[in-house]
């Protein structure tokens, strides 16, 4: 893990900035849904659907950021591969229509999607270990910031206290992690999965042993991963992600 190239937060903010910019003219709904496809087909990879079984469910926790933008876009996918996911959804973003979009795509494809109010208290009753194939941790991207507030304070307390019952699948960064830094706090949670989207960030070398790494976000060229200091992965086929 020493030897994998990672860019900072720093770097990382520049990367999404310029994607996004007017040269190359990615939009956010774009990326996102690559993101999303991509955690879906790591998921898909780690816990395979011959093996999954027809009673368990997975449990997407998203934050109000494009961090969990992507664990919706990943629930819809992952509908679509044949699983059984359920969204807690606790704290909706209001700064674009987007997300609601994202919301009515899932109830459009009857994916649960509970919300703070309605099943905040109960949302612990879906993580039951014999019923739940795994957790996605779609809560905090690259762009968190500490002190942790609350309803994902205590979240991530119960997440921490799961982690060895049910497999937690966390996307491009740990939630509660410093981007750079790794783990903040001894509670935090230490996923069995992380998917880096575009390229590994530096807490990506705090994994636990025996964790999975997988990269995801297959759309930069060669000559623009170079300017930001990486090489390409190397994707095989038409996969969306690469296990490193």
């Amino acid at each position: 893990m020493s030897l994998l190239k990672v860019v900072s937060s720093k770097l990382a903010a520049e990367i999404d900035q310029e994607l996004m910019g007017p040269q190359v003219g990615f939009t956010l709904q774009q990326l996102m849904e690559l993101a999303g496809l991509s955690v879906a087909q790591a998921v898909s990879r780690e816990f395979p659907l011959d093996k999954a079984g027809v009673d368990k469910h997975i449990f997407v926790i998203a934050g109000p950021g494009n961090n969990g933008g992507d664990g919706l876009v990943c629930a819809r996918h992952l509908k679509l591969f044949g699983y059984n996911p359920i969204v807690y959804y606790p704290k909706r973003s209001e700064r674009n229509e987007f997300y609601k979009q994202l919301v009515n795509q899932l109830r459009f494809f009857k994916v649960p999607v509970l919300s703070q109010d309605a099943a905040g208290a109960d949302w612990l009753e879906y993580l039951q270990p014999e019923k739940t194939l795994c957790i996605v941790d779609a809560i905090f991207g690259f762009s968190f910031k500490q002190p942790l507030r609350e309803p994902f304070k205590g979240i991530l307390q119960q997440l921490h206290e799961l982690e060895n019952k049910v497999p937690i699948v966390s996307v491009d960064v740990p939630s509660g992690w410093d981007v750079d830094e790794g783990p903040t706090t001894e509670n935090c949670i230490n996923p069995s999965v992380l998917v880096s989207l575009t390229v590994p960030k530096p807490c990506s070398n705090f994994l636990k042993e025996g964790s999975a790494h997988y990269v995801g976000g297959r759309f930069v060229p060669r000559e623009f991963a170079n300017k930001y200091g990486f090489d390409p992965f190397n994707y095989q086929s038409t996969d969306q992600i690469l296990k490193l």
